[in-house]
């Protein structure tokens, strides 16, 4: 099976076109929200062993400031998880949008207002991915962390797995000192389906 795992720069292609689609419809929804034009980066696409994902990710991110990371776990055919991550003062920024004011914000404010985002770059994303591949998909309610360190990251979900196809985008206001990143990580039977259906897709062309 492990031989299968892996996509074809045409498949890779594909793919990156489906999620530039979905990223639209949640840049829209994220711009409504906070009246500010959001930018998503091209989204970067490949497949990892899932043991290599911690030192991966401990060169994607700059941890020498503080972070907030939400997690949420995407179920059904496509299944995996969502990492929203997003430095403090940039999250902070966020919440000034969203019209608080500097004695209102707090920790607490703070972390729910990223889970709202999270949701928002969630639903958005993986239901449009999902819609045009065909299937369903549902969520697990987000949970939120502080991280200063990779090693926080241990209880990622996904290490149980073989390979990983990483998806990953920056989020940013240009105009409000916002930068975050999502990634989506998905698992080996997902990628066997994506793989299908990319291929359908392809054929079809």
């Amino acid at each position: 099976m492990e031989s299968k795992i892996n996509l074809t720069e045409d498949e890779k292609d594909c793919l990156q076109e489906l999620m530039n689609i979905a990223y639209g419809s949640a840049t829209a929804a994220i711009t409504e929200i906070l009246d500010a034009f959001a930018k998503l980066s091209i989204p970067k696409i490949q497949i990892i062993n899932a043991s290599e994902l911690k030192s991966y990710l401990s060169k994607e991110l700059n941890l020498d400031e503080e972070h907030l990371v939400a997690l949420q776990q995407i179920n059904g055919t496509i299944s995996g998880e969502n990492m929203f991550v997003i430095d403090k003062k940039s999250a902070k920024n966020i919440a000034y949008k969203f019209g608080l004011d500097e004695d209102e914000i707090n920790d607490e404010e703070v972390a729910d207002i990223v889970l709202e985002i999270t949701n928002i770059l969630s639903s958005s994303t993986i239901s449009k991915l999902a819609e045009d591949i065909d299937t369903n998909v549902s969520f697990s309610a987000p949970s939120i962390k502080t991280l200063t360190s990779i090693n926080q990251l241990n209880n990622l979900f996904i290490s149980k797995y073989e390979k990983v196809i990483i998806i990953s985008t920056q989020l940013n206001f240009e105009d409000l000192n916002i930068q975050a990143e999502l990634f989506i990580f998905t698992t080996d039977n997902s990628i066997l389906y994506i793989k299908e259906k990319l291929n359908k897709i392809l054929d079809e062309l």
